[in-house]
């Protein structure tokens, strides 16, 4: 993954009170309370929500 798509993403989300996690194939989580361990917690939600596919609402957002 490249430091600039790192860059633009903590640009974007400059709010010391949230946390982002930025995996390796580019997905970002943004914490609005992060707590403990953000990479365990991160990949929590994105169980919880599951994946997006195209045509749900979470696609759509993509």
């Amino acid at each position: 993954m490249s430091i600039e798509r790192l860059d633009v993403w903590q640009q974007l989300l400059a709010d010391p009170r949230k946390s982002l996690v930025l995996f390796e194939h580019g997905t970002c989580v943004v914490l609005t309370a992060p707590d403990g361990k953000l990479a365990e917690q991160a990949t929590d939600l994105l169980k919880k929500f599951g994946p997006a596919h195209a045509g749900s609402w979470a696609g759509a957002l993509g």
